[in-house]
């Protein structure tokens, strides 16, 4: 009897351990589209769906309005797939929501593939704009590299009240690239990049930062340069393969070399203390004469997003190959 006991509460707890929710079906709604609006594959869960709303459905796959239905339990929902963490209280809440509806998964070739995504915040002070197209960019990434079957977190995605109490530029003493962040938001960055680097050991795991500078406003082409941590064979393999998707797009006739190592204080505390391997795409700013080389791209959004997007795409691929 005894066994028999213990086995009765392990049958029930594990049943209630999946977390469910229930939403209300909406006009126009069918399975489908009720899944996808909650960033759930239809096709890989369509079956459960219909196993938790037998009951409630009509003629046994339609739904009724108004009614509620049980969503099915999808750890690989993309609502936990890509995330934005709010950098001073660690809190963690899903990038895409509403959007959701029309966004459908493409391939698993990033399936254990992590990436963090920074965007770089030298120079925001009086840049709403700026700081719209930044916010941009990195959302429209971590769609891109989600839809494959990454999980993203975009970190210190920041908003309008942040952007007017902000200086007008972070201190940069050396002559060296722009620096990502102030040090104590770097602090900030080791920590909650660290905490999620050990959940996820074993997997491909990036850092990608962005760095869109204020000199790109009313440019029609990016002047792009990619700095790697000299320490760290990823992080140069991963700045490499990058560069060989920006010559490939490049609006000029020749290949470049334009990637450089990391010089600057500020940026040398966030790669030497995170985990993950840091790679940088410094955007604009061509002026700063301590950078020798940058490559011409089109200024179009989804060149860019695309470019970086086949960046991580290829160098997953080449570090998987290796390895088998």
């Amino acid at each position: 009897m005894k066994p028999f006991i213990l086995i009765l509460v392990f049958s029930c707890s594990f049943l209630t351990t999946a977390q469910t929710i229930a939403v209300k079906a909406e006009s126009g709604d069918g399975i489908f589209s009720i899944l996808r609006k909650q960033g759930l594959d239809p096709v890989k869960y369509y079956a459960d769906f219909v196993r938790l709303n037998l009951n409630d459905l009509k003629n046994g796959s339609e739904l009724y309005l108004d009614r509620e239905y049980i969503i099915p339990d999808a750890p690989d929902s993309f609502k936990k797939m890509a995330l934005s963490i709010s950098e001073g209280i660690d809190k963690e809440s899903p990038i895409f929501d509403e959007e959701l509806g029309s966004i459908s998964p493409k391939s698993e070739r990033l399936k254990n593939a992590v990436i963090y995504l920074l965007s770089g915040q030298n120079g925001v002070k009086g840049s709403r704009e700026l700081q719209f197209v930044r916010n941009q960019i990195v959302r429209s990434v971590a769609q891109k590299l989600m839809v494959h079957g990454a999980k993203v977190y975009l970190i210190d995605e920041l908003k309008d009240d942040d952007i007017l109490s902000s200086p007008s530029a972070i201190e940069n003493g050396d002559t060296t690239e722009n620096a990502i962040a102030d040090q104590n938001q770097m602090q900030h960055y080791v920590e909650i990049i660290n905490k999620r680097y050990l959940k996820n050991m074993g997997k491909y795991q990036r850092i990608v930062v962005i760095n869109l500078n204020n000199t790109v406003k009313d440019s029609k082409h990016f002047e792009v340069s990619i700095f790697h941590h000299g320490k760290s064979p990823e992080s140069e393999r991963f700045a490499k393969s990058l560069q060989h998707i920006f010559n490939k797009n490049s609006i000029e006739n020749e290949q470049k070399n334009f990637t450089e190592v990391f010089a600057n204080s500020s940026n040398l505390y966030l790669v030497t203390n995170v985990l993950p391997p840091v790679t940088m795409i410094d955007i604009g700013d061509s002026r700063n004469p301590s950078i020798e080389e940058r490559i011409s791209i089109s200024s179009q959004e989804n060149v860019l997003t695309n470019i970086i997007t086949n960046g991580v795409l290829t160098d997953y691929a080449n570090l998987s190959l290796e390895n088998n």
